[in-house]
């Protein structure tokens, strides 16, 4: 006798099957950006605040970061030549490129300030002027004043 080797047609309907209900479960999550778009600008502001504490202590001068209701930050140093001279309106270093300015924008993500000033700043101790509590695209952080710590959550 002798044995045929292959698949049955109820096995291949089975297997299609299963392929079907997994492609039909995960193929919309590869073209649904907003959960990339909301983690990656919720990264970026991080980055920002943490940026804005370690300027504030390298260059021993205050830093002050802004987050607005039209979805932007932007983290500014002092207008003059030095230290608490002029106003905290000045444009940080971007680090990434040496350029003057500091800021970004998502306007498809929502940023939210549950507690604390939509204007802060650090000092040269890297400490926050006030807790802040704030929620970007569904993930939320604070920063503990006394530390300036960023605490994600």
């Amino acid at each position: 006798m002798q044995r045929e080797v292959g698949f049955t047609l109820v096995e291949l309907v089975v297997v299609m099957v299963i392929i079907g209900l997994i492609s039909a479960s995960a193929i919309p999550r590869f073209f649904d950006s907003q959960r990339f778009d909301n983690r990656g600008f919720y990264t970026e502001v991080i980055n920002a605040v943490r940026y804005a504490q370690q300027l504030a202590v390298v260059t021993n001068c205050e830093t002050q970061v802004t987050l607005n209701s039209t979805n932007d930050y932007e983290v500014n140093i002092w207008s003059g030549t030095s230290c608490g001279d002029g106003t905290l309106t000045g444009n940080a270093p971007n680090p990434a490129t040496g350029q003057t300015g500091f800021f970004g924008n998502n306007d498809s993500v929502d940023i939210i300030i549950n507690s604390g000033p939509a204007i802060f700043q650090f000092d040269a101790l890297g400490q926050a002027n006030n807790d802040l509590d704030i929620s970007i695209g569904g993930n939320q952080f604070l920063v503990h004043s006394a530390t300036g710590y960023v605490e994600e959550l």
